[in-house]
């Protein structure tokens, strides 16, 4: 870690903030034209990714990779470090620049989907994870990467298909690492890596995360979305203690963004049923449709991150009490499935209106 990090830090983020601040009020950039699937009313600017994700991964070569030269793998729980630091930043550049393309060219959803799986089927192939599920390992390296390419890289899209909503992602994403916390204490404290990470991202943000509060005058774009969704996934992926046979376990994915995951697959099972285009943008998402009542942005905004809130003091809580992962699991999804049942029936039923 470079010293005085703290002045590092305040730099870093009257950087970032000068970089944005010079996008927004400058005459070239992409705009996004709102239309009927759209929650805001005028021209935005878009593609906010192309400045935060380049700033973040100079900011972390900068302060992060000579230090990894000397650490051992006692202090440092990451395997074949560097080099899985490398892929964890080489994806997420891949992943901003193919989504900077779509913004400019909007790439037909099957050469995306393509070069997603290529580029997520590479990093993991070099990175070789160790998984688990329900607290089960020996899974075959071979079927634990074929099936995290397919998942993560539905995950990744899941996260793109939800930027919808100002700072609905940067809320999102710091109740993530809250959640992560708690499941892999060892790695998101200081001064490990996973701290160190999220800490960089956010200040590499400050900028966007300053001009995407409601009214957002700026979005991140699929340049954005796409690579935070690499980063947030793939991330825990690097983390394995094996004097204490802790691996990361698939199903902790659900305690990262708990309600991102019910409110997109709840979605996209509605549209299959009902025989929609899946890849098509729409409005049908619940804090899409929370929005459009007397809540609003800010009040839908509130409503999804304290139901993440909940989800994560819930399974700190049980863990505490003893119980089981697959008992936690279950009784959290269940809990979550019933919260999220009452917000839609209350919207539908024009309860909110």
């Amino acid at each position: 870690m470079v010293p005085f990090f703290p002045i590092s830090f305040l730099i870093l983020g009257i950087f970032s903030l000068i970089l944005h601040t010079f996008y927004v009020y400058s005459r070239f950039g992409v705009k996004d034209v709102p239309n009927e699937r759209s929650l805001h009313d005028t021209v935005t600017k878009k593609s906010g990714g192309m400045f935060f994700i380049p700033v973040f991964l100079l900011s972390t070569l900068l302060c992060l990779l000579p230090p990894l030269q000397s650490i051992g793998s006692d202090l440092f729980p990451i395997r074949n470090e560097p080099w899985n630091l490398y892929l964890l930043l080489v994806g997420i550049l891949v992943f901003s620049v193919l989504g900077f393309v779509d913004d400019l060219y909007h790439l037909t959803p099957k050469l995306r989907l393509i070069l997603e799986l290529g580029i997520v089927f590479f990093c993991l192939w070099g990175i070789q994870p160790n998984i688990s599920f329900l607290g089960f390992g020996s899974i075959p390296s071979f079927v634990q990467i074929l099936f995290l390419t397919i998942f993560l890289v539905f995950g990744i899209n899941l996260v793109n298909f939800m930027d919808g909503m100002d700072w609905y992602l940067i809320t999102t994403f710091t109740i993530c690492f809250v959640s992560l916390s708690f499941i892999l204490p060892d790695f998101y404290t200081k001064p490990n890596l996973g701290y160190s990470l999220y800490a960089l991202l956010f200040v590499s943000m400050f900028g966007f995360i300053f001009y995407n509060f409601p009214k957002a005058k700026l979005f991140m774009g699929d340049s954005g979305s796409l690579a935070l969704g690499f980063f947030g996934l793939v991330l825990p992926l690097l983390y394995q203690n094996k004097s204490n046979g802790i691996y990361w376990d698939v199903t902790d994915y659900f305690y990262l963004f708990p309600f991102f995951w019910i409110d997109g697959v709840t979605i996209l099972i509605k549209r299959f049923f009902q025989k929609k285009h899946l890849f098509q943008a729409h409005r049908e998402h619940l804090y899409q449709k929370l929005t459009e009542t007397k809540l609003g942005k800010i009040g839908s905004l509130v409503v999804f991150s304290l139901l993440n809130v909940m989800v994560v003091c819930f399974h700190f809580l049980l863990k505490e009490f003893g119980f089981g992962k697959i008992a936690i699991f279950l009784i959290l999804f269940a809990v979550s499935l019933l919260c999220y049942g009452i917000v839609w029936l209350s919207v539908t039923r024009k309860n909110l209106a």
